[in-house]
C-alpha cells in the first residue's frame, strides 16, 4: 500500500487561464474536493503550485474536475488520464518516479474546456508499505432517513464516502521507528497525518498477473482524507511489530 503524507502550505499562479472565483485558488489547497476553484481557460493551462518547502512528490491527486475522462494531466514529470470515479467525481491521480527535490510543481490539464472547475491539487511525499490480506475499503452513505406516523420513509440525499481499515504486515524495529522505510517510519508518518492533516492510501495499483504498476487500478482505489486511527506499532515477536491503519474519504 502507499500512503502520501504531508502536504505543505502552498500558493499557486495560473498560466493560460484566469480565475473566475475571488478566492485567487485558495479553494485548490483546502482540502475540500467538493469546493471548486474556477478557471477560464485561454490558452494551454497550468496550474503552478510553489511549495512551503522541498520534497520528493511522490503522489500528486487533482481532484473534482469538470473535464471528461480521457484528459492528460501532467506534473513532476508524471503523466495520467482523468477517470470517472463511481461517485460521478472525475479525477487524475499522478505517481511521479523521480528521487529529486523539488520546491514547485506545475500541473497541466490538457482539455479545450473553457470553464474548467478544480476542487484540490495535493502533492505528497509517498512511502510504500506492506499491508496483510484481509483489507477492507467500505462505502458509507450519510443520507438521513425517519419515517413519517404513516411507515413512510423520508430520505434526505447525501454523499458517499470510502474507509480503509487496514494492517500493516510485520516488519521490524528499523521500519517501525529507526527510519527504515527511505528515512521515514511507521511513527513518523503517523505523526505526519495526525490532527486530521490530510493524506491519501492506494490499496491496490499492481496488476496481479505482472506485478507491473496499474495506474487505473491506483486511480480507482485511491483515497484522499485522513486517518480516523493512526498506524499502531504492535508487537508481535521480539523486534518484530504489525500495525493498524484507519482512514476515511473526504468525497470529491
Amino acid at each position: 500500500m502507499l500512503i502520501g503524507y504531508g502536504i505543505p502550505p502552498a500558493s499557486v499562479a495560473l498560466v493560460g487561464g484566469t480565475w473566475l472565483t475571488d478566492d485567487g485558488g485558495a479553494a485548490l489547497f483546502d482540502g475540500r474536493p467538493a469546493r471548486r476553484a474556477r478557471i477560464t481557460r485561454t490558452g494551454a493551462l497550468a496550474i503552478n503550485i510553489t511549495l512551503a518547502e522541498a520534497i520528493v512528490p511522490g503522489i500528486i491527486a487533482v481532484l473534482g474536475l469538470n473535464v471528461p475522462p480521457g484528459v492528460l494531466v501532467t506534473a513532476a514529470g508524471a503523466s495520467a488520464t482523468t477517470i470517472r470515479l463511481p461517485d460521478g467525481s472525475v479525477c487524475a491521480w499522478l505517481f511521479p518516479t523521480g528521487n529529486a527535490l523539488v520546491s514547485a510543481v506545475a500541473v497541466t490539464i490538457a482539455t479545450v474546456v473553457t470553464n474548467v472547475d478544480v476542487g484540490e491539487i495535493a502533492v505528497f511525499s509517498a512511502v510504500e508499505v506492506g499491508i496483510t490480506d484481509g483489507w477492507a475499503v467500505a462505502r458509507f452513505d450519510s443520507s438521513l432517513h425517519n419515517r413519517t406516523k404513516g411507515s413512510q420513509v423520508n430520505t434526505v440525499p447525501g454523499p458517499t464516502y470510502r474507509k480503509l481499515t487496514a494492517t500493516l504486515s510485520g516488519r521490524p524495529t528499523e521500519v517501525a521507528r529507526k527510519g527504515g522505510l527511505a528515512g521515514t517510519d511507521w511513527e513518523t508518518v503517523g505523526v505526519a497525518l495526525s490532527g486530521r492533516r490530510r493524506g491519501c492510501v492506494v490499496p491496490q495499483y499492481r496488476d496481479m498477473m505482472t506485478k507491473a504498476f496499474d495506474p487505473v487500478l491506483a486511480a480507482r482505489t485511491a483515497l484522499y482524507g485522513y486517518a480516523t486511527q493512526l498506524p499502531t506499532v504492535e508487537n508481535i515477536s521480539r523486534q518484530y511489530f504489525r500495525g493498524t491503519l484507519e482512514f476515511e474519504e473526504i468525497p470529491g
